[in-house]
């Protein structure tokens, strides 16, 4: 949001400001022309006058100068001609920033002039790039939930990801896995499935910058957007604060139930009891450890979160929420600390020390649940859920000359995941029969899986800046260690299914039909998945890039960026697993002031973004796990702790009746990455038009085009057995073989004993695209923005409409019609099969998207916010469980379809059985089915402020969805269970809207 402020005007010539311009880290720039009639002795100082911190460059012959690498902060900007100043002014930069500042001195003399007058730019004609900076205050004004997620929401493009992943979002059309986010320079991404991001209490923001699109070179691994924020520093000034915040849930609506059938069956979620009761306060206390020289912030946040919520079974798209759970979290179990240090060393050169802790352990109990008679039943155990984790870095910033400026990072940030459930002994159970729940298997404790699981993530970042001429020369390079550990125990050893089999129906293997029921009735069936296995793995990342702003013209500016990403990952081995070497990625934009006023702008941006492997790849593929099926019929379950009873395989040995979706061996690169492979990478272009309307009111249209230049998925068919390849779908690909050799009909059972996780000499093996049958990765994104932006002392409002289209076979890295999280290895492309119909409007396609956004200010001390937004549901999708051909090159062990069995067209068998030739198919496309209701949300707040003995004090109302709207925001789009076995939940509703909500705050500030 552009904000009004003072700024200097002297003898009628006005110093105008441009609107943010996005810039690496968190600094900005002041840069400007002191127009004279002779420039020569001419100084330009910038002082921030609540740290002492200050800088003096001399004006260029040609009357530029430039401040390069300035923290975030309000700056007096004072022009002197030998000791004696000519002119000066105010000015504020925001986070990312490139403050223009133009002087008119040509008729001065050595006497000082008092400036008198202001004028704003609304237009900044220097940015080529899409996003918008919001600051603490206009945080304050707006109801805004309390996450970084909540703030990204407020631009253009970007919209609420599936719950199923949390609370993400996803912008511009990519998955919610693509987006990067960093705090004071520091990534702070989650960097196992790249969903969320680490995060610090609101009260220790300062800026945040929101970027949808046209990033510069500095900035890369993200294909969706970036959030970037700078934290509070200490000050000369001693400041104290004291918040709380509170959300009772005595003041939370009641959420809505979803039933089976089509809204006549079982309940299927039920969020009735559902209650979230959080509060928290925080403690802060910043100011100068030597004045103009040493400053510290700190913050100490104890927080309290108490949630109830019910649960469905971990195959939960076929089975209703039978569970209740308790999760508490206070105390030094959930107690925030944080703290920033600047060291002004000497004049024009600092050290920060950033760092925090947002550990974060909590009790989950977990009880059955009876949701028709809403009636909690017997306790099953409970988890330790440890979360959060620490994070820490050191930068330097160094002015080696007015026109040279360095700056160098080093961090690090240790992150953990572990749910740990109190009993090990009792196996997971789901059972999707269609019977009484009296008759279903119990459960006699939480079920899950336990071990070790937490990421460490050590980087380095060195950048340097160079004012040359009409150049800005800007160049770097970073790198990242990611080092993870995750050990995966099944809990009780087994994960039961019970499920039924309708007769004639098959259950697919690895290669081919692996069972049919021939029975001549459904039939009882139990699968064993056992996933187990794990270690510690590692991907290396880094970067190099070089850009150039140059100023061709006053009223043309162009971008030139280039920038290389290098990405290696490594198993439990140590081994190399993949190697990525990308093409150089540009990043070319343009700015051009038409008219020659600085009152409308035309721009453009092209850029090409890559995608790094996500470590969770590495855990799936490379740490020795694994993950076997076995089907079994049984005469009867355990009473007490649900295990079948009589299990026998149901071709009558074990491994004639297992599927394995990977194995414990760990592949190399030679079996595991094509040779021909390219990284995933994204291509974007922006094309935009801005303009002021009047002096409050300014408007802006853009268009944006992404495309998926090169997706990078693993295939998992026969070809590739037993492990899955990273390939690019639809081309050429050759990989080494280990010990599986198959010849398009049948397996070279020879070199069975050539398996031991080394790629077999010289079976170096080219796969055409018509042998792999898997078609060319597609996703595309096209959209048009209008933005209208009013401003006045008292009142503030931002309108956006977005149209916006989103079609492809794939979602990107992650699948958010099923809730896969699997980053970079979704079921898609595993199976040509998985891929016939996968073609349509993404889970994602959002075409209209109304936002409006602001606040006005009754008086001083009475400010009122609202928050709102209009936006048309997402594509439904009726996934089937079977497909026309059993075909062991097509379809593989599982997946979901796009065909649904709908009979047979002949006489079936003596056994009931219906050839695979002779059964009859509905094709249900990708996005075939309809879409999600339209949702409305409003958001309302009330602040007022006031003072007590020298404390300056706030106490804010903020109501979330005021009118309560709950529509369907996603719904169970699994149709059936098995082939032929139609799913009683299908069409359900997961999650809705969140009910209506009250958050209350105060404030005390000294």
């Amino acid at each position: 949001m552009i904000r009004k402020s003072l700024l200097a005007l002297a003898i009628g010539t006005s110093l105008g400001l441009s609107a943010p311009v996005f810039a690496a880290g968190s600094t900005s720039s002041i840069s400007g022309v002191v127009e004279s009639q002779d420039s020569t002795q001419l100084t330009v100082t910038a002082v921030n006058p609540d740290t002492g911190f200050s800088r003096t460059v001399s004006v260029a012959a040609d009357g530029s100068y430039r401040f390069a690498k300035m923290e975030t902060g309000t700056y007096n900007i004072t022009i002197k001609r030998g000791d004696s100043v000519v002119a000066e002014d105010t000015l504020r930069v925001t986070l990312g920033s490139n403050k223009q500042a133009d002087f008119n001195v040509g008729a001065m003399n050595a006497e000082r002039i008092e400036v008198t007058g202001a004028r704003i730019s609304a237009i900044d004609l220097s940015s080529t790039d899409s996003g918008l900076v919001l600051g603490e205050a206009e945080i304050d004004r707006m109801p805004i939930a309390r996450n970084i997620t909540a703030v990204a929401l407020l631009a253009p493009g970007v919209v609420q990801g599936d719950s199923g992943f949390g609370n993400v979002a996803s912008f511009g059309g990519a998955s919610v896995a693509e987006n990067a986010c960093y705090i004071n320079g520091l990534e702070v991404t989650d960097t196992r499935q790249g969903l969320g991001c680490g995060a610090v209490p609101f009260e220790m923001y300062k800026e945040f910058q929101v970027k949808t699109g046209g990033f510069s070179a500095e900035f890369g691994r993200a294909t969706g957007g970036l959030v970037n924020a700078v934290t509070k520093s200490g000050t000369n000034e001693w400041q104290f604060d004291f918040t709380a915040n509170w959300s009772p849930s005595s003041l939370q609506e009641d959420g809505s139930v979803s039933r089976g059938m089509g809204g006549t069956g079982e309940i299927f979620r039920d969020n009735r009891n559902d209650e979230t009761d959080e509060w928290d306060y925080s403690v802060s206390a910043a100011g100068p450890i030597i004045e103009d020289k040493l400053f510290f912030y700190a913050l100490v946040n104890p927080r309290s979160v108490s949630n109830d919520f019910s649960y469905g079974a971990v195959f939960d798209e076929y089975a209703a929420t039978d569970q209740m759970r308790y999760r508490e979290s206070d105390g030094t179990d959930n107690l925030f600390w944080g703290t920033k240090i600047d060291w002004d060393i000497v004049e024009g050169h600092r050290l920060s020390y950033f760092a925090y802790s947002d550990q974060n352990d909590a009790i989950e109990d977990v009880y059955g649940y009876d949701a028709e008679s809403q009636t909690v039943e017997e306790y099953q155990g409970s988890y330790l859920r440890k979360r959060g984790g620490e994070a820490q870095s050191v930068t330097y910033t160094g002015y080696i000359t007015d026109d040279l400026s360095v700056s160098a990072m080093w961090g690090e940030i240790e992150t953990q995941y572990e749910t740990t459930p109190t009993n090990l002994d009792c196996p997971t159970i789901t059972d999707q029969r269609n019977v009484p729940s009296a008759e279903k298997a119990p459960q006699c404790g939480p079920g899950g899986s336990f071990g070790d699981n937490f990421d460490e993530n050590t980087q380095y970042r060195f950048d340097i800046e160079y004012y040359w001429g009409d150049h800005l020369i800007k160049a770097g390079i970073d790198k990242q260690d990611r080092a993870s550990t995750r050990i995966t125990r099944p809990v009780g050893g087994h994960s039961y299914r019970y499920f039924s089999l309708e007769s004639g129906s098959n259950i697919q293997g690895d290669m081919g039909n692996l069972y049919t029921n021939t029975t001549g009735a459904a039939q009882d069936l139990v699968s064993d998945r056992i996933f187990d296995g794990g270690g510690s793995f590692e991907s290396d990342l880094t970067a190099y890039y070089i850009e150039d702003k140059w100023q061709v013209t006053p009223s043309l500016m162009l971008t030139i960026g280039l920038r290389k990403d290098l990405f290696e990952g490594a198993g439990t081995t140590g081994k190399t697993l993949f190697d990525f070497d990308t093409d150089i990625a540009p990043r070319l934009g343009f700015s051009w002031d038409v008219n020659g006023d600085g009152e409308s702008k035309l721009y453009g941006n092209y850029g090409r973004y890559y995608l790094p492997i996500a470590n969770n790849t590495i855990y799936r593929a490379a740490s020795g796990v694994s993950d076997t099926t076995t089907y079994y019929t049984f005469d009867d379950i355990d009473s007490v702790s649900g295990a079948p009873i009589g299990a026998t395989p149901v071709n009558g040995a074990v491994e004639n009746s297992q599927t394995a979706s990977s194995v414990a061996a760990v592949p190399t690169q030679d079996t595991f990455q094509a040779q021909e492979a390219d990284p995933f990478s994204r291509d974007e272009y922006i094309l935009g038009y801005q303009f002021t309307v009047n002096d409050n009111l300014t408007a802006e249209v853009t268009g944006t085009y992404r495309e998926v230049t090169s997706a990078l998925d693993d295939y998992c068919g026969i070809y590739a057995y037993p492990y899955c390849v990273m390939l690019n779908p639809g081309s050429d690909m050759s990989w080494y073989k280990d010990g599986y050799y198959w010849d398009g009909s049948q397996l070279d059972e020879s070199k069975l004993p050539l398996f031991d996780g080394n790629a077999d000499e010289g079976s170096l093996t080219t796969h055409t695209a018509q042998t792999l049958q898997l078609p060319e990765g597609k996703n595309e994104y096209t959209s048009v923005q209008l933005k209208l932006n009013y401003i006045e002392d008292n009142y503030r409002v931002n309108f956006q409409y977005t149209w916006a289209r989103s079609v492809g076979n794939f979602e990107g890295a992650v699948k958010s019609d099923i809730d896969q999280a699997d980053a970079g290895v979704t079921q898609d492309f595993d199976f040509p099969a998985l891929m016939d119909g996968a073609d349509g409007y993404q889970p994602n396609d959002r075409r209209h998207t109304f936002k409006l956004y602001g606040s006005y200010d009754v008086s001083e001390d009475f400010i009122v916010g609202f928050n709102s937004s209009l936006q048309s549901g997402r594509p439904l999708t009726a996934f089937g469980q079977g497909y026309p051909s059993d075909d062991a090159n097509l379809y593989g062990s599982y997946g979901d379809t796009y065909y649904i069995l709908t009979g047979c067209s002949a006489a079936l068998s003596d056994e009931g059985l219906c050839a695979q030739d002779d059964k009859q198919y509905r094709y249900s496309p990708r996005g075939s089915v309809g879409r999600t209701p339209w949702t409305f949300n409003l958001d309302v707040s009330a602040a007022y402020m006031f003072s007590y003995q020298e404390v300056d004090m706030r106490m804010t109302l903020n109501i979330f969805n005021l009118l309560n709207s709950q529509e369907e925001m996603s719904t169970n789009e699994h149709y059936e269970i098995e082939e032929g076995t139609q799913n009683p939940y299908y069409g359900a509703a997961y999650s809705w809207q969140a009910p209506r909500s009250v958050r209350l705050s105060f404030e005390a500030r000294y």
